[in-house]
């Protein structure tokens, strides 16, 4: 009983305290039940689209936990245990689900420590977690009898708070991060923000070999990019500016061979069109900034493509030409590899 009343008083402490718990889905909402020494954790592909997994979720535990009574014997449903319960896609489109339960054979007391202050302490009790397509439920309860009474409470009203916050109808690229004290049947206090996307900035060298006319030519390359991150922390745009040094070689009327270089300075817009792995196509332009060579006259103008060809690091870029002030049309093509 000490150790529940320890608990509780734990739970007033963490009000001021908003915890960012390992998420894999965007948005985390995480209510805590200090009259039930419990905690639930929706995890959601999009509140505004999910949020029906909150209202339902009362009714979806009470029917696993019929499932896990009728399964269990008595002495086990007095024992800490670990409930796994993923939902799998049906042909007829029925609700089909596969459970797990699992007794843990070592009783341990998880204490979450933050600044040098403990902020959670969960004695040994059952933890459930329910996966499905657009979500993830993970919950803490002390015992049966706790879980017993999460599946009788109303969240209603953890839905009407949370549609009233200004961070739930701005969500955009940004995922949703909830602490909530639910206590009496309503929101007694919360801390809601936004989680930003993992934008960044790379700074890349590269070289390469290009071909323009019958000229083979070597090149070297600076690349700042600016990567924008979707609701899923997965990069999905790129903006990129460019300095490209072009040595074009050539013979002087003395037979000696003199390098001719040609400067570019290029914006370029790239995303990422895959779910397996990184893989960027996107357009580009550039000017002409500097020429000692031959083959660029007067104003020039460089229009290119981006794109993968299975590694992240090369690259084949097509380029189309327009130069003597954008009379004369010129293609090349380029081989490039960023370090």
């Amino acid at each position: 009983m000490k150790l529940y009343t320890s608990i509780t008083l734990l739970f007033c402490l963490m009000v001021g305290i908003l915890q960012a718990q390992p998420k894999s889905l965007p948005d985390s909402i995480r209510v805590e039940f200090p009259d039930y020494q419990s905690i639930i954790t929706f995890e959601l592909r999009k509140y505004e689209d999910n949020k029906e997994v909150i209202r339902n979720f009362p009714s979806q535990l009470e029917d696993m936990l019929h499932h896990i009574n009728s399964s269990l014997t008595e002495s086990a449903r007095n024992k800490p245990q670990q409930i796994d319960m993923v939902y799998v896609d049906s042909k007829n489109g029925e609700e089909k689900y596969t459970l797990l339960a699992k007794e843990f054979q070592d009783e341990v007391t998880k204490v979450t420590v933050s600044q040098q202050a403990i902020v959670e302490l969960l004695p040994p009790g059952w933890e459930v977690h329910i996966k499905m397509k657009e979500a993830e439920i993970r919950i803490y309860a002390p015992s049966m009898e706790r879980l017993t009474e999460l599946s009788h409470v109303n969240l209603e009203s953890v839905i009407t708070h949370l549609n009233n916050k200004p961070e739930t109808k701005q969500q955009m690229r940004f995922g949703l991060i909830s602490r909530i004290i639910f206590k009496d049947g309503n929101v007694e206090e919360d801390q809601t923000t936004h989680r930003i996307p993992n934008d960044m900035l790379g700074l890349h060298a590269g070289a390469g070999i290009g071909l323009i006319r019958d000229k083979f030519y070597p090149e070297f390359n600076f690349t700042t990019s600016f990567y924008f991150a979707n609701r899923y922390k997965e990069n999905h745009q790129r903006i990129s500016a460019l300095y490209e040094l072009k040595l074009f070689t050539g013979r002087t009327t003395e037979g000696n061979y003199l390098s001719w270089p040609a400067s570019f300075l290029s914006l370029s817009y790239a995303m990422n069109f895959s779910k397996d792995r990184t893989r960027w196509t996107g357009l580009g332009a550039g000017f002409l900034v500097h020429n000692r060579s031959d083959l660029f006259t007067g104003k020039t103008l460089k229009l290119f493509i981006e794109s993968d060809i299975g590694s992240p690091k090369l690259n084949i870029v097509p380029e189309f030409y327009l130069t003597n002030d954008y009379k004369q049309a010129m293609f090349g093509l380029k081989l490039n590899y960023k370090f």
